[in-house]
């Protein structure tokens, strides 16, 4: 089984989404790892992170359901020194998922007060995990598939264009190639075939407009 991970990019005023699906309960690490193959390193993978809500989102957090990340890029420093800090929250966070054991009791009314107290201080602790931990959802594309990390194909949302019907499209990798007659529309999910530069070769899934063609990032 896979989910589908919508990610969020934002830069000069720009803001565009990319498709990512992941095999379910991976955790956010190996979605970075996936985001920055075949070329990237473990540098590449810390200097950036994952949010929900304006706040980060854990390497060692598991993704069980579809949802929607922001990328925040952080650069080498400040994203090794997040990156160790999540690796030390993660034996933390492993120790509160251990079953906690209640200490023998002495007597029946020693035992029912200790057992009181323990469940009174493991309540707000599960909630404040869950209110944390919990996936936003998603949509999952029409066109998402699953499909092996091998042959994965890599799909992209039109965000831009609103105003204007959709974004440009044309018939080859230069910009001064010719223009087609319609707009790729706003919100079509497209499948990448070719990706030379801020320029991308698409195949359509959802939306109106040009089956295929090149548009700018």
């Amino acid at each position: 089984m896979v989910v589908v991970v919508t990610v969020q990019f934002s830069c000069d005023q720009q803001s565009w989404s990319h498709v990512f699906e992941v095999a379910t309960d991976a955790t956010v690490a190996q979605l970075k790892e996936l985001m920055v193959n075949p070329k990237g390193n473990r540098e590449d993978v810390d200097s950036f992170e994952l949010r929900r809500l304006g706040r980060r989102v854990p390497d060692f957090e598991k993704i069980s359901q579809d949802c929607s990340l922001d990328f925040e890029y952080l650069g080498p420093r400040e994203g090794e020194e997040k990156a160790r800090q999540d690796r030390q929250d993660a034996s933390r966070w492993e120790s509160l998922q251990r079953p906690q054991q209640e200490p023998p009791a002495r007597s029946s009314s020693a035992r029912h007060t200790q057992s009181q107290g323990y469940a009174s201080a493991a309540v707000p602790t599960r909630k404040a995990e869950e209110a944390f931990f919990q996936a936003k959802p998603a949509p999952r594309p029409p066109g998402a598939t699953a499909k092996g990390p091998g042959t994965m194909p890599k799909c992209w949302e039109v965000v831009g264009g609103a105003d204007k019907g959709g974004i440009l499209v044309r018939e080859g990798q230069s910009t001064s190639s010719k223009q087609m007659p319609d707009r790729l529309s706003t919100g079509a999910v497209v499948e990448e075939l070719d990706l030379k530069g801020e320029r991308l070769n698409y195949k359509r899934l959802t939306g109106t407009g040009p089956e295929t063609g090149w548009v700018s990032l």
